[in-house]
């Protein structure tokens, strides 16, 4: 199996003028695809099938399993 590291993203909120956090995990190339910034110390390492079919990120609320935490 293929691995991947995913973050989770800071968001604008136009509506509500302030920064969220994504309900998704996404790779640094689809935080930038939201128009997003990743969290520095949020990176987990996951399996390529974990994220969404043609995308760069996880779907909403994903949970990354117990002990896919970076460290380093």
């Amino acid at each position: 199996m293929t691995k991947t590291t995913v973050h989770k993203v800071h968001l604008y909120d136009a509506k509500n003028d302030e920064t969220i956090v994504s309900r998704r995990y996404a790779t640094p190339k689809g935080a930038e695809r939201m128009g997003g910034e990743i969290i520095e110390g949020t990176a987990v390492v996951i399996d390529l099938t974990e994220l969404e079919p043609g995308s760069e990120w996880t779907p909403r609320d994903y949970v990354p399993a117990p002990g896919s935490a970076k460290r380093g």
